[in-house]
C-alpha cells in the first residue's frame, strides 16, 4: 500500500513539476486502477491541455485573421480616403453646378422676357404686314382697273382714229366734188359769156337769152363763191381733223405707254403681293415658333429652377454624406489602431501560449483535429447561450437564438465527421458517450432558450448555472478524456 502511495506521490510530483515549467506533453492514458488523486489530476491536466490547445489554435487563427484584417483595413482606409476626396470634389462640383444652374435659370428668365417682347413685336409686324398686303392688293386692283380703262380708251381712240380716216376720205371726196363744181362753174361762166356775146349779136331776138345768160353767169359766180367758201371750210375741217389725228396719235402713243407702264406696275404689284405672301407665311411660322420657344423657354426656366433646387438638395446631401464619410474615416482609423493593438495582443497571447509544451502532432490522437473542432463548436454554443441569457432585449434574444441554431448546424457536421471516423473500438465507445452526454445537455439548452424567448429569464439563468453547466462540463470531460486515449 505504501509502495502504491509512493508511486502515486512521485507521479503527481513529476506531473506537477512538468506543469510548473509549462510541459503538457505527458501521456494521461488511464489503466483503470489509478488513484482518485491521479484521476482528478489527470482530468485537471487534460482540461488544461485542451484549454491550452484551444487557446493556441485560436490565437494562431486570431493572429492570422488580425493580420488579414489589418491589410484589408488599410486597403479600406485608402479606399475611404479616395471616396472621401471624391465626395468632397463632388460636393464642391455640385455646389458650383447649383450656382451655374441658378444663373442659367436667371438668364433663361431674361431670355424668356426678351423672346416674349420679340414675339409680341413680331405679332404686331405680322398684323402690319397683313394690312400692307391688303393695301398692295387694293393698289393692284386699282392699277388693273386703270389699265382696263386705258385699254378701253385705246380701243375707243382707235375707233376715233378710224373715223377720222373716214372723215378725211369724205373730205377728200367733197374736195374733189367742189373742184368739179368749180370747173363746172368756170365753164358755166364761160358759157354765159359766150351766150351774152351771141345774144348781143342777135339783137332784140337775143335779149331774153341774154337775161338767162346773165342769170346763169350770176349763178355761176355765186356757185364759184360758194365753192370757195366750201373749200375754206373743208380746209379748216381738214386742218382741224389733221390736228385731231395728230392728237389722237399722241394720245394712242401715250395710252400705249401708259398701258405698258400699268402692266409693268401690275406685274410689280403681283410680285410684291407674292413676296409679301411668302413673307407673311414665314412671319406667321416664326410667330408660331416664337410662341413655342417662349413657352419652352418658360418651361426650361422652371426646369432649371427645379434642377437648381434638386442640385442644392443633392449638394446638401453630399455635404451630409461627406460629413458621415469623414466620421467613418475617423472610425476606420480608430478601428485600424484597435486592429494593430489586437494584433499585438494576439502576438502576446501566442507568446504566452508558446511557453507551454504540448504533445507533438505524431503523439496526438488521430482524431485530434476533429475533436478540437467539436470543442470549438460546443464552446461557441455555450458562449451564445451565456450571451442570450445575459440579455433582456427581445430582439437581441431572437438574434442570439438564430446564432445558436446556426452553430448547432456546424456542431451537427462535427458529429457526422466524428461518427464517420469512429466506427469501431474505443473511438466508437467514446463517440456514443459524447453524443449521449451532448443530447442530455441539449435538452437543458433548448429548454433554457425556450424560457428566454418566453421572457422567463430567471428560470433560464438557473438552468444555465446548474444543469446546463454540469451537463456541458460532462460532455467536455468526455471529449478531453477521448483525446488522451
Amino acid at each position: 500500500m505504501k509502495l502504491f502511495r509512493s508511486f502515486t506521490s512521485r507521479w503527481m510530483e513529476e506531473q506537477l513539476a512538468n506543469m510548473s515549467v509549462g510541459d503538457f506533453s505527458m501521456n494521461l492514458s488511464s489503466n483503470g486502477r489509478d488513484h482518485l488523486l491521479m484521476v482528478a489530476l489527470k482530468k485537471t491536466i487534460s482540461s488544461l491541455k485542451a484549454l491550452i490547445r484551444l487557446v493556441n489554435r485560436s490565437s494562431m487563427h486570431l493572429h492570422k485573421k488580425m493580420v488579414d484584417m489589418r491589410s484589408k483595413s488599410e486597403l479600406i482606409t485608402e479606399q475611404v480616403e479616395g471616396v472621401t476626396a471624391t465626395i468632397r470634389e463632388i460636393a464642391v462640383g455640385m455646389q458650383d453646378t447649383s450656382e451655374h444652374a441658378h444663373k442659367m435659370a436667371d438668364d433663361m428668365a431674361q431670355i424668356h422676357v426678351v423672346l416674349k417682347d420679340v414675339g409680341e413685336n413680331n405679332a404686331s409686324l405680322v398684323k402690319e404686314a397683313l394690312g400692307f398686303s391688303e393695301e398692295v392688293a387694293a393698289g393692284k386692283q386699282e392699277m388693273i382697273s386703270s389699265k382696263e380703262q386705258m385699254n378701253r380708251i385705246s380701243y375707243e381712240s382707235t375707233g376715233i382714229y378710224e373715223g377720222m380716216n373716214e372723215l378725211n376720205k369724205a373730205l377728200s371726196q367733197i374736195t374733189n366734188i367742189v373742184r368739179l363744181i368749180e370747173e363746172i362753174s368756170g365753164q358755166t361762166q364761160l358759157l354765159a359769156l359766150n351766150a351774152n356775146i351771141e345774144a348781143a349779136r342777135a339783137g332784140e331776138q337775143g335779149k331774153g337769152f341774154a337775161v338767162v345768160a346773165s342769170e346763169i353767169s350770176k349763178l355761176a359766180i355765186q356757185t364759184s363763191q360758194a365753192t370757195l367758201s366750201i373749200n375754206e371750210q373743208i380746209q379748216w375741217v381738214t386742218d382741224n381733223a389733221q390736228g385731231l389725228k395728230t392728237g389722237i396719235d399722241s394720245m394712242q402713243e401715250a395710252v400705249g405707254v401708259g398701258v405698258k407702264t400699268m402692266g409693268a406696275s401690275v406685274n410689280k404689284y403681283e410680285e410684291m403681293e407674292a413676296f409679301l405672301g411668302r413673307i407673311l407665311i414665314q412671319m406667321k411660322e416664326v410667330d408660331g415658333r416664337f410662341g413655342i420657344i417662349t413657352a419652352n423657354s418658360s418651361s426650361i426656366a422652371d426646369s432649371l429652377n427645379q434642377t437648381s433646387a434638386m442640385i442644392e438638395e443633392a449638394a446638401a446631401g453630399c455635404e451630409e454624406v461627406l460629413a458621415s464619410t469623414e466620421i467613418q474615416q475617423e472610425n476606420i482609423l480608430q478601428i485600424n489602431e484597435d486592429i494593430r493593438e489586437a494584433t499585438r495582443s494576439s502576438l502576446s497571447l501566442r507568446s504566452v501560449v508558446s511557453q507551454f509544451k504540448l504533445p507533438s502532432r505524431s503523439e496526438s490522437h488521430p482524431l485530434q483535429k476533429e475533436l478540437d473542432r467539436w470543442v470549438e463548436c460546443s464552446l461557441g454554443i455555450r458562449s451564445i447561450m451565456v450571451s442570450m441569457i445575459d440579455s433582456r432585449d427581445a430582439e437581441e434574444i431572437r438574434f442570439w437564438h438564430q446564432e445558436k441554431e446556426a452553430m448547432e448546424s456546424e456542431l451537427a457536421a462535427c458529429f457526422r465527421h466524428l461518427e464517420e471516423k469512429s466506427t469501431k473500438g474505443i473511438n466508437k465507445g467514446y463517440f456514443d458517450s459524447l453524443r449521449s452526454s451532448w443530447q442530455e445537455f441539449s435538452v437543458v439548452k433548448d429548454q433554457n432558450a425556450k424560457w428566454m424567448l418566453e421572457a422567463e429569464y430567471e428560470k433560464a439563468k438557473q438552468g444555465l448555472i446548474n444543469k446546463g453547466r454540469e451537463r456541458f462540463k460532462r460532455a467536455i470531460d468526455i471529449a478531453n478524456e477521448w483525446m488522451e486515449t
